[in-house]
């Protein structure tokens, strides 16, 4: 039998352990842990899937604003979905998109197709990259939201919206390893004047969805469900405050 060479030893082992750490990075961009009732329908939402979307629709919602959601890179949308109910379940009906290759850097325009935008009555936001991509489409189509929400990024960084006349909240978390609080200081000034900051403390990147915990974020302090509560909270109460039609 041919003796393997130590050439041949070492990059066997390298590509070993390559193919290991990107096949544990990939299973934790998966949803886990979801409630079990996080897609049966009730007595006041519904749940419907599309190629394009997963829609929570609200029986109660009457006039208020709809939710459009985007998920953060890479990540399983369904992770956001327990989110999204449960603003439906106040009364906002949430349309979850679902990005081609899960990358909403390249997909986020599918939003103008799929809305009528005009009518003005939504909300858009979303988590990490999808934060950033629907800060860029606020930016790029001003004037055509009730509000922006921005969850456990560094941006707006590359744009400015400090003119732009729109209601926003940014949610941020003290142990975020991805989107730091140094780093969402710095890019404060970049925001809608008058923007709500909400600081979660001990929360973390990956606990903003019902993930794995991500590669490089740092561990959270609190439990997944406090950190998804204060979110969901921190959210209703912000867009409740804005009056529909106004």
């Amino acid at each position: 039998m041919k003796k393997w060479s130590k050439r041949k030893i070492f990059k066997t082992i390298w590509f070993s352990l390559v193919l290991i750490f990107f096949s544990w990075n990939w299973t934790t961009f998966q949803s886990r842990n979801l409630p079990g009732d996080t897609f049966s329908n009730s007595t006041i939402v519904s749940v419907t899937e599309t190629d394009d979307q997963i829609i929570f629709k609200s029986d109660t919602s009457k006039s208020k604003p709809e939710v459009i959601f985007f998920q953060g890179g890479l990540t399983d949308p369904k992770a956001y979905a327990p989110l999204c109910k449960k603003l439906a379940e106040n009364g906002f009906t949430c349309h979850l998109l679902k990005m081609d290759w899960r990358l909403p850097q390249y997909d986020y325009q599918k939003v103008a197709v799929l809305f009528d935008l005009k009518q003005g009555n939504f909300f858009i936001g979303g988590h990490s990259q999808g934060g950033k991509m629907a800060a860029q489409f606020v930016y790029e189509n001003p004037g055509l939201f009730k509000g922006l929400f921005l969850m456990g990024t560094s941006h707006p960084r590359d744009i400015d919206l400090s003119d732009q006349n729109i209601p926003c909240i940014k949610l941020y978390a003290g142990n975020d390893g991805l989107a730091s609080v140094e780093e969402v200081m710095e890019n404060k000034n970049k925001l809608p004047k008058g923007t709500k900051l909400v600081f979660i403390k001990g929360g973390n990147h990956s606990q903003f969805g019902y993930l794995g915990q991500l590669f490089m974020d740092q561990p959270a302090a609190i439990s997944l469900e406090d950190q998804q509560q204060q979110a969901f909270q921190s959210l209703v109460n912000f867009m409740n405050e804005i009056k529909s039609g106004s």
